[in-house]
């Protein structure tokens, strides 16, 4: 999705992208891979369990977030969601448009 951020951000998206590593992890992270949009920490977790996207446990590791993408309205109201079952699942961008098209268009975003 990073490589095609820009259609969704050319539909009014504002992408964001979130870290379960400390602050200056992300930041090295970021340092190394940069990104057309800004990548935020949550070395708590407390986002990822507030989205109930947090995986305590699994074959691929433990305290990490499942991949997901969430296209969240201004009002705060999540409108639609894709968790992936694994790390490597991750929803085609052409779908994310899809559904951010179709929110627009019914004025929910």
């Amino acid at each position: 999705m990073r490589s095609e951020s820009s259609r969704l951000t050319d539909q009014g998206a504002t992408i964001l992208t979130i870290n379960a590593q400390d602050p200056e992890d992300t930041a090295d992270f970021v340092a190394r891979n940069p990104a057309p949009f800004p990548m935020l920490s949550d070395s708590d977790r407390a986002v990822m369990k507030a989205y109930d996207v947090h995986n305590a446990l699994s074959f691929e590791g433990f305290n990490i977030a499942h991949p997901a993408v969430f296209l969240i309205d201004p009002a705060g109201i999540v409108r639609w969601r894709f968790v992936g079952s694994n790390q490597l699942e991750w929803p085609q961008t052409s779908i994310v448009a899809e559904k951010l098209a179709g929110l627009m268009a019914s004025g929910q975003s």
